[in-house]
């Protein structure tokens, strides 16, 4: 017995609408994916012929550290500063400030 909806699984008309709520939600689970893979598919699209979004140059997660705060995250860690403190000075976190430095 469902403990949420009001219906039985013992009877026919239980199980029936458990099948029927099910398949719904299958549905529209794969709606969803695949409206979410068209819509990646048109942003790589805007991303290749140069169309893309106002304000936006590439798709993706803007990255957390520019070019400036690269440059001032290696002139702190040669001047001694530990990777660490250089990190908190930037507001930026040690592991993207460890990364940033692999990157050399």
């Amino acid at each position: 017995m469902s403990l949420t909806e009001n219906f039985d699984l013992a009877t026919k008309k239980g199980r029936f609408m458990f099948v029927v709520l099910a398949a719904a939600a299958e549905y529209e689970l794969e709606l969803r994916a695949e409206w979410q893979a068209e819509g990646i598919a048109a942003a790589k699209r805007r991303e290749a012929t140069g169309a893309m979004l106002p304000g936006m140059k590439k798709t993706g997660r803007p990255r957390a550290i520019g070019p400036a705060e690269l440059a001032a995250l290696r002139r702190l860690v040669d001047d001694g500063v530990s990777v660490t403190e250089a990190a908190r000075t930037l507001k930026i976190g040690r592991s993207t400030a460890y990364e940033a430095l692999a990157q050399r």
